[in-house]
């Protein structure tokens, strides 16, 4: 039995929601979507924003278990 990771890609959750990654990333960003955080580059050290996106809020958000 395989386990899914806890957490996706933008990438990922795009396919899921039927949307562009940037979309996913903007909408989290903006705070429309709850079931991801983006955390600023100047934190992590990195050139841009990081986004951590929740597979089971992202399964809520949508209306699924899991």
């Amino acid at each position: 039995m395989r386990k899914e990771k806890e957490t996706m890609s933008a990438a990922e959750a795009a396919r899921i929601l039927g949307c562009s990654p940037e979309a996913v990333r903007q909408r989290i960003r903006l705070g429309i979507w709850k079931f991801g955080e983006c955390i600023p580059g100047k934190k992590t050290g990195h050139k841009s924003d990081v986004f951590v996106i929740y597979r089971r809020k992202l399964y809520q958000h949508m209306g699924r278990d899991s």
